[in-house]
């Protein structure tokens, strides 16, 4: 083994072959990062197309929180949100999250689509025409991570951009437009994780970097090598 560690041929063979398994994937990794870099992270969030909801004033509460949990299991969960303008208790049991006002203690209802149109224009920074909303019971993959089910909201615009607003709330979850899918397209790229695009501890992308590190590590050893022949015909003519 280690008079081939010592040889050129294997070193070239192993620099061909390495090469071969990586040039797409280099090409790939580098114009990824040059296309992410490029692109203004607020835009490919839809800040620019977001605006906030008024503040909610916490101070008109008449319920506290204790009241509104004494009902609910111990394993449930509790968050401050807002349905517009009016504070709102969250209590999330297992999959099963409750919208409760702050200020009567009632159970709310999910929002209807005049509702959801009137939310979405109220956060929507844009002069563009709002399309009818549509109800999804299936997460699309440009919004993963977020929970079933949820409204969207298109827009007719030149970055074909859409609203995803949470259906007891109201509250816009996500903005998507084509300069986002654009960056998700090469984030896939460069992560090489062609289904949910969010692992880094794949194969492929261990196969790949290890077949830039003998890549890498072939290279320098073959320049060692050709260095160190060159110094050794240098010694040897210096010598006669």
């Amino acid at each position: 083994m280690l008079q081939w560690l010592r040889r050129d041929y294997f070193w070239r063979q192993l620099h061909l072959w390495s090469s071969l398994l990586l040039g797409i994937q280099l090409i790939a990794w580098f114009a990824s990062g040059l296309v992410m870099s490029v692109l203004p992270i607020e835009e490919v969030r839809g800040q620019h197309l977001r605006k906030a909801l008024p503040p909610v004033n916490w101070q008109q509460v008449q319920l506290p929180p204790q009241q509104i949990l004494a009902k609910y299991s111990v394993d449930s969960t509790f968050s401050l949100s807002q349905r517009g303008s009016d504070p709102v208790y969250l209590v999330t049991t297992g999959e099963q999250i409750t919208a409760i006002s702050a200020l009567t203690g009632q159970a709310l209802t999910a929002l209807s689509t005049n509702d959801i149109t009137t939310f979405a224009r109220a956060q929507y920074q844009g002069s563009a025409e709002l399309l009818t909303p549509e109800f999804l019971t299936e997460i699309p993959n440009e919004v993963r991570g977020l929970a079933p089910p949820i409204w969207r909201v298109n827009i007719a615009d030149a970055e074909h951009s859409s609203l995803y607003l949470d259906p007891m709330t109201g509250l816009v979850q996500r903005v998507r437009t084509d300069t986002w899918r654009t960056y998700d397209f090469f984030w896939m790229l460069h992560i090489m994780d062609y289904q949910n695009r969010e692992d880094f501890n794949h194969p492929l992308l261990i196969i790949s970097t290890g077949s830039a590190l003998a890549f890498s590590l072939s290279g320098v050893v073959l320049l060692l090598m050709v260095l160190r022949r060159k110094w050794r015909h240098s010694a040897a003519d210096s010598k006669n």
